[in-house]
């Protein structure tokens, strides 16, 4: 099996990495720019468990064929126009593309690009993050991509991929309800990211005012609603247990997308908070305090100059 990682980020280097080290087929596609930045330097996976140094084989837009198997999409949601673009050479006949992005707006502009039968769904969990241009470090110990067939004729598929994952020691479950685990993680990474940036703190730092944790309860129900109103409910023992890490005293918790703010780089605003905006909207369900969060998140954006 052929695979083309798109990017060579914390995340795509992550699991791209454990491909690599498995000894899977697989080439990373960069911009030239970071081509040059790694070419002949090897990358360090810097694991909980330990770490281990690989060269990725890179690749650029203008070298791809179409004779890919699985096309993994690891990039930033608001980088996905200039993706689609990069990627038409390399899907073929059969090539199926697996988004690993946050939020759910991807999959549609990839039916649309591609045709559904084409687009698996999935979901990283990792927190994971670029220290350096050649050093990606992992701080939890429990990585784990899950993925699934959205059509019944993507099964087979999914399966075989699902099971090169887990070859290469990649924690990997293979869902029968990827719709469900999506909108699961779409309602934590919008609500603890509009958390997070709304009142510009970790959970133990916004946990230190009078009103931050109730504000943070507030913006998951709002999300958690709008799950249950497009018919994808999150188990009590989900929202429960989501609740108590978005108000746990102390906690160094905190989202990528705040994380990106703190550091003056696009965000995921749009994608994540304003798109989950207009899936309640869609569904009739109050947002109020969705509405505030995104209103900041859009004023950072405009002032960024990058549009969220």
């Amino acid at each position: 099996m052929k695979i083309l990682i798109v990017g060579m980020g914390a995340v795509g280097g992550l699991f791209g990495g454990l491909l690599h080290r498995h000894g899977s087929d697989i080439r990373f596609l960069v911009r030239p720019a970071r081509q040059r930045q790694l070419e002949s330097r090897a990358m360090t996976l810097a694991l909980a468990s330990g770490g281990f140094q690989f060269h990725p084989r890179l690749v650029t837009a203008g070298e791809l064929d179409n004779d890919y198997d699985v096309i993994v999409l690891s990039n930033k949601a608001y980088a996905l126009d200039g993706v689609i673009s990069d990627i038409r050479p390399a899907v073929g006949e059969s090539t199926m593309i697996l988004p690993l992005l946050n939020g759910m707006r991807h999959l549609e502009r990839l039916d649309r690009q591609f045709g559904q039968q084409r687009v698996l769904g999935g979901i990283a969990k990792t927190i994971a993050t670029l220290a350096n241009p050649t050093t990606i470090e992992v701080s939890n110990p429990h990585c784990s991509l899950t993925l699934g067939a959205r059509l019944s004729a993507q099964q087979a598929m999914a399966r075989q991929v699902a099971e090169l994952m887990a070859e290469a020691g990649i924690a990997v479950e293979l869902s029968e309800d990827i719709a469900g685990a999506m909108w699961d993680k779409f309602c934590r990474m919008a609500a603890l990211g509009a958390a997070n940036c709304l009142l510009q703190g970790t959970v133990g730092e916004y946990m230190q005012s009078r009103a931050g944790g109730e504000i943070a309860l507030q913006l998951f129900q709002e999300c958690t609603d709008t799950a249950a109103a497009h018919g994808h409910p999150l188990t009590a023992e989900a929202i429960g247990g989501f609740q108590r890490a978005l108000t746990k005293p102390g906690s160094t918790f905190n989202s990528s997308m705040y994380r990106d703010m703190q550091q003056g780089l696009p965000i995921e605003g749009e994608h994540l908070v304003g798109d989950m905006l207009v899936r309640a909207a869609q569904a009739g369900v109050p947002a109020p305090m969705l509405s505030v969060a995104n209103a900041v998140l859009q004023t950072y954006s405009a002032r960024q100059g990058t549009g969220g």
